[in-house]
């Protein structure tokens, strides 16, 4: 009994050293992927609650509604093109001139596209009076769509050192802590804070161009306006992807904010503060596991990663109801209570990160049919809207708006789960 017991003590510990070996890149890349996330979310976890007091409720909430703004423009300038630019990088590992192309057409269509949303931001400062009141605020969180251009981050995922992301991103936050608690003393100072945050990102993403072009001699060459058009075309189902998916997460925010107040929008922003991490920890498995199932498929795999998920993303849910309270206690104290109920609804959304993301990204996507993607964001959007816009209408409730996103969420893995079934993406 004893030997067996030792023979199956051997068997795995050689399968784990197996594993970790043929998985080496893999595991390194989710680990600074998921590093990144977490540290990036609980520095702001961390300044949190100095930010909420000084700054205030309404303050505050003011900068998290610009903010939300900004990251339509954001996504627009992205287009997209991470994971696609990332997958190609991939393909073209260690081949330079390839990947300076990569770079070089990425780039230049962003650069286009920064301009564009230069004009709609113009056009739209003309029309909304709360931008022209608060336009220095506005005008200085806009300033991080930049950083889109000048930080490649699909570059250094594609070839699997996000660590170099992580020790540049981190170091340019740290540094920002001294002069965000010697420069903050009242909700007029939100505009600093605002200046802090978009200066950081933008240096930052400076110092990964240098990287990229100097220690990784990459280069940049001519891009022609028709290669930037293709590009676009190329890219617009990702971009319609994304730009559904971020105008549903946003859009919530904008509804809170115009139609409940901006001290609501804190509610919600510290509501989703207390969610992301779990999210962000679990949805980037699939993205550190992206590439090696690109490369090497397998049916088995992708259904024992599906079931994993979906365990995880309920466990997840379960920790939220039990430790959220608590969470908001100590971040906002007594006076943001009423972000625990909404965090405990927006859980739902972890589930719908994993399970929704496994299924696109490793059935749909390499089916080749990624209009489905296109398809399931629209319809996403539109339930979202359809119960926030009831929400409001009947319940006037922030809280409402919180359900609108659960039920979009579950309304994915639904549509996904038929879009696979039915095409037989085994």
């Amino acid at each position: 009994m004893q030997k067996m017991l030792y023979l199956c003590a051997l068997f795995m510990r050689n399968e784990l050293r197996d594993i970790w070996y043929n998985n080496t890149k893999v595991v390194e890349n989710y680990a600074f992927m998921t590093i990144l996330q977490v540290l990036n979310i609980c520095f702001y976890l961390l300044i949190y609650p100095f930010l909420i007091r000084v700054l205030g409720a309404e303050s505050y909430g003011l900068y998290a509604f610009a903010l939300a703004v900004v990251t339509l423009f954001i996504t627009f300038v992205s287009f997209g093109f991470d994971l696609p630019a990332a997958k190609k990088i991939a393909e073209h590992a260690g081949d330079k001139e390839q990947m300076s192309r990569v770079l070089s057409e990425v780039t230049a269509t962003k650069i286009f596209l920064e301009i564009a949303a230069l004009i709609i931001y113009a056009c739209l400062f003309l029309v909304s009076g709360k931008m022209r009141e608060n336009a220095l605020l506005f005008g200085v969180v806009f300033a991080q769509t930049i950083t889109n251009i000048v930080f490649p981050q699909w570059y250094f995922q594609g070839v699997q050192r996000m660590r170099v992301v992580t020790y540049i991103q981190v170091a340019f936050k740290v540094a920002t802590l001294p002069f965000i608690f010697w420069l903050l003393r009242s909700p007029d100072d939100c505009w600093i804070y605002a200046l802090i945050v978009s200066a950081s990102s933008v240096v930052g993403g400076l110092v990964a161009w240098l990287i990229v072009r100097i220690k990784d001699g990459l280069k940049m060459h001519y891009v022609a306006l028709p290669a930037v058009w293709q590009s676009i075309r190329d890219t617009a189902p990702f971009f319609l992807t994304n730009a559904t998916s971020i105008l549903k997460e946003q859009g919530v925010v904008l509804l809170v904010g115009q139609f409940l107040g901006m001290s609501e929008v804190a509610v919600y922003d510290l509501a989703n503060k207390i969610i992301i991490i779990p999210r962000t920890i679990f949805s980037k498995i699939n993205d550190a596991l992206y590439p090696k199932m690109m490369a090497q498929p397998s049916p088995t795999r992708r259904k024992k990663i599906l079931i994993g998920e979906i365990v995880v993303g309920i466990v997840a849910i379960a920790l939220i109801a039990a430790f959220g309270y608590w969470a908001v206690l100590i971040l906002g104290g007594k006076a943001m209570i009423a972000s625990y109920p909404v965090s405990v609804i927006l859980s739902v959304t972890i589930l719908t990160w994993l399970v929704a993301g496994a299924l696109i990204d490793f059935y749909i996507i390499p089916s080749g049919k990624v209009y489905y993607i296109t398809i399931n964001q629209i319809i996403a959007m539109s339930v979202t809207f359809l119960i926030a816009g009831l929400g409001l209408y009947f319940l006037h409730s922030v809280y409402a708006l919180a359900a609108s996103l659960a039920v979009a969420g579950l309304t994915e893995i639904g549509y996904c789960s038929y879009v696979v079934i039915k095409n037989k993406m085994r």
